[in-house]
């Protein structure tokens, strides 16, 4: 029996390679030695048919291990046509061959029944071959790998082995099968070792809040807990542990009171559009600014932008003034890396941790991430600042800058917490945290 000695390229590698009929017999890196041809040999005596199937996708592999396990190999030659039908775990199955055709139309098999009744049949319609002793192996990995492997089907099988991958969520590291995976709400497809930032989605949810305990999930009407526990409540600004803390407190002041809003919160520290700060038990009351426009709290310094263009910066600890500056027309604040950005009109204003200024730019609006400032030089949307993380707005699109860049569609509301920032879709709530 004769055969030629061909060439294949395995990614790169040119490799030897015996085929006849669409049926490969060997495959190395050197020609067939006197052994090798011998076991070709015994390969190319088995039975050959071009399957015709006709079923179920998923079954097809099924068939052909079928053939190869009674010694019948799959490639180009006299036409075997498998019908196969499933319904109500029964199948039905036609097979012809040349002048022979059967089907089990009178007797239907289960479907747990399908493989070894198929391999029934077929030993019927060929007579057996022994399988040569051995066959060839190829391992695709990190490096090929090629062996003679006793036991094997088929003259020539190359493997990919299941690549495992490691997913890191939240800091968790997990090993994982590469595949398709449902993360925080989406499908995404991992190959390679992935790191994820803390974000999660929660269905249906309207606000989320986070205490010491985890997660307390607000939706139709009623704030959910860790523990199981549900009570009706207006949504709040914020939850502390079991504190509700609503958007409007009482501040008392010079002999009165008065009612304002809570427009941040920074650990156990309120911020209030009327340019006060106070603890969350209220006992006690700062006047800081103005009405406040933005703010920051970094660690124990607070800043300070309200309506009139004061920037201002105080001690938390000693509740002391630090440095005070006008900025006519300022409408935006942040902070990096201890030094100031306010924007004026359409500039950005650098100034160092005494609030004296250093450098000026131009720009149309900006953000702060964790790697550093972004300036707009054209309009694309709107910012929305926290400390170390913010979220540019345009339309219902959300982008997210934070130790990485997270893009969302179908936002309608942004909120910034100091632990991260959630972001109200039309079906539920996205949410970043901080690293």
């Amino acid at each position: 029996m004769a055969f030629e000695v061909g060439k294949l390229d395995l990614f790169g590698r040119k490799l030897n390679i015996v085929q006849q009929n669409g049926v490969l017999y060997y495959i190395g890196e050197t020609e067939p030695a006197s052994d090798d041809i011998l076991l070709i040999k015994k390969w190319m005596q088995l039975p050959l048919v071009t399957l015709a199937y006709d079923g179920p996708s998923e079954l097809k592999g099924v068939v052909e291990s079928c053939l190869n396990s009674v010694g019948v190999l799959v490639g180009i030659a006299d036409v075997l046509y498998t019908k196969v039908r499933k319904q109500s775990g029964l199948i039905y199955t036609k097979l012809i061959y040349r002048d022979w055709q059967w089907d089990n139309s009178d007797e239907l098999w289960k479907e747990e029944d399908f493989s070894a009744k198929l391999v029934e049949k077929l030993r019927e319609l060929f007579s057996f071959i022994e399988f040569p002793e051995a066959g060839y192996s190829v391992l695709v990995a990190d490096r090929i790998i090629f062996e003679k492997r006793i036991g094997q089907t088929k003259p020539v099988e190359i493997k990919v082995p299941e690549k495992i991958v490691s997913l890191t969520v939240n800091g968790e590291r997990k090993l994982l099968s590469e595949g398709f995976y449902n993360l925080f709400g989406k499908v995404i497809y991992i190959d390679e070792d992935t790191t994820l930032a803390k974000t999660s989605f929660f269905e249906g949810a309207k606000m989320v809040y986070k205490t010491s305990k985890g997660y307390v999930i607000y939706r139709d009407g009623s704030l959910t807990f860790p523990d199981g526990k549900s009570i009706v409540a207006q949504e709040p600004f914020d939850v502390v542990d079991d504190r509700i803390i609503p958007w409007r407190v009482m501040v008392k002041s010079e002999g009165s009171s008065f009612q304002t809003t809570v427009v941040g919160r920074s650990k156990d520290l309120l911020v209030l559009s009327c340019g006060m700060i106070a603890p969350l038990d209220l006992s006690w009351f700062m006047r800081v600014s103005g009405p406040i426009i933005e703010w920051v709290c970094i660690e124990q310094r607070l800043y300070v932008l309200d309506i009139a263009g004061y920037v201002r910066s105080f001690d938390l600890k000693s509740r002391r003034l630090i440095w005070e500056k006008l900025v006519p027309g300022a409408w935006g604040l942040a902070v990096h890396k201890g030094e100031v950005y306010v924007a004026s009109g359409e500039k950005l204003l650098q100034l160092n941790e005494k609030g004296e200024p250093i450098q000026e730019r131009y720009c149309q609006d900006f953000g702060v991430s964790q790697e550093g400032i972004i300036a707009l030089i054209e309009k694309k949307g709107r910012f929305i600042r926290s400390a170390d993380m913010s979220v540019l707005l345009e339309g219902s699109k959300a982008t997210v800058y934070a130790d990485q860049i997270f893009r969302f569609d179908g936002i309608s509301v942004v909120r910034f917490f100091d632990w991260g920032v959630v972001l109200v879709g039309e079906s539920g709530c996205w949410v970043v945290e901080r690293r």
